[in-house]
């Protein structure tokens, strides 16, 4: 049984988290995670993966967005 709100990230900068608790609004809404100023955009691949916590949604890495300078 997966674990409520995880999701598998891949892709993106050396150090971001893989492993995240994603907002509430379900599968296939588009991450955006804050990450050393700035954030980090994943897309959902429409995959699942199982890394030991069961299946959990698989977002791939698409873009960095600068914070506020």
């Amino acid at each position: 049984m997966s674990s409520p709100g995880l999701v598998l990230l891949k892709g993106g900068p050396s150090g971001a988290p893989q492993v995240v608790e994603a907002p509430s609004g379900g599968e296939g809404v588009p991450l955006k995670i804050a990450y050393v100023g700035g954030y980090e955009h994943y897309e959902f691949t429409g995959e699942f993966a199982d890394i030991g916590e069961g299946p959990m949604p698989v977002y791939r890495w698409t873009r960095h967005q600068p914070g506020a300078e």
